[in-house]
């Protein structure tokens, strides 16, 4: 895998005084004469997250975010316009915390303007034509956004909004520019470029009031994120919070006084715990947007959700604060949109304090922009409308990496990424995501705050609290198998694949007991978000069938004969254990004398995982078989959305009960693509209503369609 040059003239820079600390912005402007007509190019590497604008319009977001060590480049083209002067503004974020989303690493900039072979104008210590300014509009000192993500948004602006994006604007007072030296790969975007297109809400709003109450202040929730800092989560303690938008909300209770209906060029009117709310129609993923102009210094809050709750937002439901802070003074004006994204279905302008009015309220999405598959004919209504569902599941979440979910995390999510790759795969003819996120876990030699030979179970990102999941390393195998035989992966890539899989192995082989299998495995042990991950030690079933399948991919990648025989001996000794009165149990544990016994506990995804993984196949296990296709789980406990009941519906398609299948994806899935036009994490709406792993639905929903018109 070698990394070719990409700037010319360009180095990383930060500012000098500023490096180190945390949730900074910085502005870096250029300003030169282009010609109208005149082609150039502008790439840009940056750490955590960066924006560019090209004469006031928005050109670009990023970036592709990669390993430790390394940065994505992404190319911007430019074409020169009447005025014939290129103004370019570039506002880079470097949070300085750790996160499921990005790797905790110096914040920087490394940008080059090209025009044929003519570096026009790159970031540099000195000269190169861009100066920076801190944006101290942007609240420094607030609470973290979720323990996954950064910081929340919060903005004090002046009369004139956000000058630094005026035509003509000059930093009155630029930053000492020092070059980052931590060292870095410079590596291609290698995805395609987001879909920034804007959309807006339904033009029928409602009004209403908001009234604190001290008592519904009391039961607020008290996220560790914010109020255990900085032990639990990087970040400021509440005493040192300069704007608490939680502590602004915890107290609040909504209630509708009206409707309005939005009009281009028609203002509405808000006044202190007056608010406004909006739906998008289903659930999107991008930066809020909308114009304010305070008829008096005003204090406003924009606030979102996926879902109403008892006909309300609640801000914290997805334990993450869903809100963006905007403060203006009298007369100001303000076209304002959100720097980092969000998702969500309702948006609601709540004003705390003051007055003003707002129009224009928009979303700019941040979503996947390839062409995909369309639905095959003849499908019903209903059942394309779970398809578009899945669809739009996947570009919310299928962008630089394959996330869970594009809102509380925003992580690339090991197993969830087997799924959606799968997808990826099949909408759209090709996986360069899927090839970006495994390059992330490929390129690391090693993973700091993990054992020898572990990998993150979501990259790019930081071990929080040194956390990880055994499992999710498995299905990598798994994946980079699967990769390799239906799909695309480099033929270059293979020796660091090895080098991946060898140290997973000799991972794995320090747990293995006298029997093979293994025990009491480290750190966060995950089955599913069911009953399953209560008996997940000593031996964990599911686990060890899992693991006969990645000796048995590791054979097929290594060439190693060994690892299949092995895979064989788990398989025989975990059937030989588990299968107990006609089903699978889960574990043993044990005893006081050490002797390890086997325990009755037995789940509905256990059963999946020994068809799945070959343990089990409805010839020899035909009872069993027969029970789950008529849904008679008896005593199992019952599987949650992931992954048992799509292991199931994998199952009940592969083996013939296209009829059963298509009864559960439309019970189980329909009720949310109605709702949300999403996909959800689980059954209910208990999380996330929009995640990664859903779009697999959509290939499922293919395969029936194809079984039933043959």
């Amino acid at each position: 895998m070698t990394a070719p040059a990409f700037f010319s003239r360009a180095v990383p820079v930060w500012s000098a005084a500023l490096a180190g600390r945390m949730n900074i912005t910085l502005s870096f402007h250029a300003r030169l004469e282009f010609k109208p007509g005149r082609s150039a190019t502008l790439r840009v590497a940056a750490a955590q997250a960066y924006r560019v604008w090209a004469n006031g319009e928005l050109l670009g977001r990023g970036p592709a975010r990669t390993a430790h060590g390394h940065a994505r480049v992404d190319e911007w083209p430019i074409v020169g316009e009447v005025s014939g002067v290129l103004e370019l503004v570039i506002e880079v974020a470097g949070y300085g915390v750790p996160t499921f989303c990005s790797t905790f690493e110096p914040a920087f900039l490394c940008a080059e303007l090209v025009s044929g072979k003519k570096v026009l104008a790159w970031t540099a210590p000195q000269g190169g034509g861009f100066a920076a300014e801190h944006r101290r509009e942007r609240v420094q000192k607030v609470e973290r956004y979720s323990y996954q993500r950064a910081f929340v948004e919060a903005w004090r602006l002046g009369r004139h909004g956000a000058i630094w994006l005026l035509p003509a604007y000059n930093p009155a007072k630029p930053e000492r520019l020092a070059r980052v030296t931590h060292r870095r790969t410079f590596l291609a975007r290698g995805v395609a470029r987001p879909d920034l297109s804007v959309v807006t809400p339904r033009p029928a709003a409602v009004l209403g009031r908001s009234v604190y109450r001290a008592a519904t202040a009391r039961k607020a929730v008290q996220h560790r994120f914010i109020t255990d800092v900085p032990r639990t989560s990087a970040g400021w303690p509440q005493a040192k919070v300069a704007w608490s938008l939680q502590q602004d909300l915890a107290g609040l209770k909504f209630s509708d006084t009206g409707s309005v209906t939005l009009r281009s060029g028609k203002p509405v009117e808000l006044r202190a715990k007056q608010w406004l709310r909006v739906d998008f129609g289903v659930v999107r993923t991008g930066f809020p947007a909308l114009r304010v102009r305070s008829t008096q210094p005003v204090k406003l809050l924009l606030v979102f959700e996926e879902i109403l709750v008892d006909g309300q937002i609640a801000f914290d439901r997805s334990t993450c604060i869903n809100a963006v802070g905007i403060e203006l003074p009298a007369d100001g004006l303000l076209d304002f949109e959100a720097f980092e994204p969000y998702t969500f279905r309702h948006l609601q302008v709540l004003v705390l304090g003051g007055a003003a009015t707002v129009e224009r309220i928009r979303l700019r999405n941040f979503i996947n922009a390839e062409t995909v598959q369309p639905e095959p004919a003849g499908l019903a209504p209903a059942v394309a409308r779970v398809r578009r569902a899945a669809v739009a599941s996947f570009r919310q979440n299928a962008l630089d990496v394959f996330m869970d979910c594009p809102s509380r995390e925003r992580a690339g999510w090991l197993c969830d990424s087997l799924f959606t790759a799968r997808a990826e795969w099949h909408l759209c003819g090709d996986n360069p995501i899927e090839r970006a996120f495994l390059e992330n876990y490929l390129r690391p030699a090693k993973f700091a705050g993990l054992p020898n030979g572990m990998v993150p179970m979501c990259y790019p990102a930081e071990p929080l609290q040194g956390q990880f999941i055994p499992n999710w390393a498995m299905f990598l195998v798994l994946q980079l198998d699967e990769a390799q035989r239906m799909r695309r992966l480099p033929a270059d890539w293979m020796p660091l694949v090895a080098r991946r899989v060898r140290g997973l192995l000799g991972y794995f082989r320090r747990f293995e007991n006298e029997l093979g299998l293994l025990e009491k495995l480290e750190s966060w042990v995950f089955v599913e978000w069911s009953k399953a991950n209560e008996f997940v030690q000593d031996v964990n079933f599911p686990g060890n069938m899992l693991y006969a399948a990645v000796l048995r991919a590791a054979a097929r990648l290594l060439q190693d004969e060994r690892l299949a025989r092995r895979a064989a001996r788990v398989e025989s000794t975990v059937r030989e254990l588990a299968w107990r009165d006609g089903r699978f149990v889960d574990h043993a544990v044990r005893d006081s004398a050490g002797q390890l016994t086997v325990c009755d506990d037995a789940t509905e995804v256990c059963q999946y995982y020994a068809f799945t993984f070959g343990l089990a196949t409805p010839e020899r296990e035909a009872a069993l078989w027969r029970r789950l296709v008529r849904a008679d789980y008896g005593d199992l406990h019952p599987a949650n959305a992931f992954m048992g009941k799509l292991l199931r519906l994998e199952l009940l398609i592969a083996h013939g009960e296209p009829a059963a299948a298509q009864r559960e994806l439309m019970r189980s899935y329909a009720p949310m693509a109605r709702l949300t036009g999403t996909l959800w994490e689980h059954l209910t709406v208990s999380a996330s209503c929009n995640h990664g792993f859903t779009s697999y639905v959509a290939v499922l929903i293919d395969r029936l369609q194809q079984a039933r018109t043959k």
